[in-house]
Order: structure tokens, then C-alpha cells, then sequence
């Protein structure tokens, strides 16, 4: 936790108060500044954008949403005499890749690998109600998805192509000697809670910030090779959250940062993504349909093209 000590000048006569920093490990933006900056409104002390597009914050928290799609931060958003501010790396790695006025300049996409989360004697997670296993689904799902993409153009890799155990550093080196422009890895997901529900998308944790199941820590400095993608992989995450969550209406668990394997050494931009819980018996009876599955795996290509479509060489 970020300890801020401030100093505080009273002038009695012109009702002045003066704060200075004096062991600020961090620079904050003011939410404000970073509107005028952009060319964007104040749409509230906490929020700001135009006419569908709006960024909105909460004060200490490490959440933020972009149209309405929740999204993560490194840091906990501070408030100080009604003004809200943000990490200055925060600003970096979430706000300005997301920002309108942005030029994400990349190669277009051409190769695309597809990781079919585990297999072989690892089969995943198992629903509880059919017995279905992860295993077999992310498979089925990768499959699904290669044929939209083949379909237009795309190449596809696929990590695996049968049921077997593939090591996780395998994958990401699958993919890096493919030269793959995209790199999408496919799982569903399981909790000890039979409530919980619903997409989450995880991207590569930023250098400097901590993943979003640990405490926010300057201490969690770390720097893979993934990391170059840091501000595209934002960007990817919130295309295909977006899409998946509109399409099939499932709850939006947002947009996430971990330092899984398959995303540490990527030479490209790359998600992990979990299109749902086994272990929900409503979302679980979904998953296990054929149609449902035509959705999700439409929904992840409608959010590829959409990224694709805001790349520029």
C-alpha cells in the first residue's frame, strides 16, 4: 500500500491550503486532467468521455468500467477534496489504449494461435451434473472458432489438436515459432460457490502493477517478454469481454490480470479466456449445448475482427 505523507501550509489570511508531497512512490493523475488532455468531458466528478463512451471510477478501488464493460487498474483509484485520481502507469497500461484518439500501431492480423486449455490425463475442471470436462470443450470451442476464422482469412494455429497433455511453456513456444500475430487461449471455469456465474478475460499483469487477486504492491515488478504487448493486450481483452458478455448475456466478471504461463513469453498480444462455470448448473446446462457454443465461439471472433479493425501498420 502506497504511503502518502502530506504537508500541510495553512494561510489564515487568503484561506489557502497547500499539500506537498513528500514520499509519494507514484504519480497521480487527476481524472480531469486527463479528460482535458484527451479532448474528453467531465461527465462527473468520477467519470468522464463523450456520448458512448465513458470511463467511470470508484474511489479506492482497483476496477474502473469502459462502456459499461468493467475493466482493471494496478492501483486503487484515490479521492482528495472531491477530485478523483489515478496511477500515472494505470494511465499508461488502461486509459490511453482504450481512449478514442489512440493509434495502435501493429501489423494486421494473419496468424492466429488457438490454445485449448488443458488435455490429455489433465482434463480441467469436471461438471458436477453431466460429467463434461473442461478438456473436451476447449477443444470443441478452438475447433468452432478455427472454421470462422479460416473461413475469413485467417490462419489458425492450434496448440493442440487432440486430446493430449501439452506443457504450458510448449504452447506459448507453438505459437512464437509460428510467428502468430494473436494468440487466444480458450478454458471454463469453476468455483467452490455453485452461484458464481458468468466471462472473465485475463491479460498478461503489467510490468511494475500486481495481478488482480493480489494486493497492489510496487513490489510485484516484473517484466516477461509479454509484457511489450501490455497496452495492445488491454485492448484485446476489452474486444472480445465486450463481445462475449453482449452476445450471450452471461455476467460480465471483466477484464483481469494474471501471469499465467501460456502469457508470459507470448512474442505477441495474447488473452486467456474463460467462457464460463461448470460448476453453475443453469450456465453449465448452456455450455453443454451445441448452439451456445456456436455463440461463444462467434462471439470471440466477432471481438477479434474488432480488434483487428483498430490495428493500423
Amino acid at each position: 500500500m502506497r504511503k502518502i505523507k502530506y504537508l500541510i501550509f495553512a494561510s489564515a489570511i487568503c484561506g489557502i491550503v497547500i499539500c506537498c508531497s513528500l514520499a509519494c512512490q507514484a504519480t497521480e493523475i487527476p481524472l480531469i486532467k486527463v479528460a482535458r488532455t484527451n479532448g474528453l468531458q467531465m461527465l462527473s466528478a468520477n467519470s468522464f468521455g463523450t456520448r458512448g463512451i465513458a470511463f467511470a471510477f470508484k474511489d479506492n478501488s482497483r476496477v474502473f468500467t469502459f462502456k459499461e464493460v468493467l475493466m482493471p487498474l494496478g492501483f486503487p483509484v484515490t479521492r482528495r477534496y472531491g477530485r478523483y485520481y489515478i496511477d500515472s502507469s494505470d494511465y499508461k497500461y488502461h486509459i490511453q489504449p482504450l481512449l478514442p484518439t489512440t493509434k495502435h500501431r501493429h501489423k494486421k492480423l494473419r496468424i492466429i494461435a488457438l490454445d485449448a486449455g488443458h488435455g490429455g490425463e489433465d482434463g480441467g475442471t469436471t461438471a458436477q451434473w453431466d460429467k463434461l470436462q473442461e478438456k473436451f470443450l476447449t477443444m470443441d470451442m478452438c475447433l468452432r472458432l478455427a472454421k470462422l476464422l479460416e473461413k475469413n482469412g485467417y490462419r489458425v494455429i492450434l496448440t493442440r489438436s487432440q486430446d493430449k497433455k501439452v506443457p504450458l511453456p510448449e504452447r506459448t513456444q507453438i505459437a512464437n515459432r509460428s510467428k502468430a500475430d494473436l494468440f487466444i487461449s480458450i478454458h471454463f471455469n469453476s468455483a467452490p460457490s455453485a452461484s458464481a456465474s458468468g466471462i472473465e478475460t485475463f491479460t498478461l499483469t503489467p510490468s511494475t502493477q500486481a495481478s488482480s487477486y493480489q494486493a497492489s504492491s510496487r513490489n510485484a515488478h516484473r517484466n516477461f517478454i509479454g509484457n511489450a504487448f501490455d497496452c495492445l493486450n488491454i485492448v484485446i481483452g476489452y474486444c472480445l469481454q465486450s463481445s462475449l458478455t453482449k452476445k450471450t448475456s452471461a455476467i460480465d466478471r471483466g477484464v483481469k490480470h494474471s501471469t499465467f504461463v501460456v502469457l508470459r513469453d507470448l512474442k505477441c498480444p495474447g488473452i486467456l479466456v474463460e467462457c464460463g462455470f461448470l460448476s453453475n448448473r443453469e450456465e453449465c446446462k448452456k455450455i453443454a449445448s451445441s448452439a451456445y457454443r456456436d455463440i461463444l465461439a462467434q462471439s470471440i471472433f466477432d471481438g477479434i475482427v474488432k480488434f483487428n479493425d483498430l490495428l493500423s501498420d
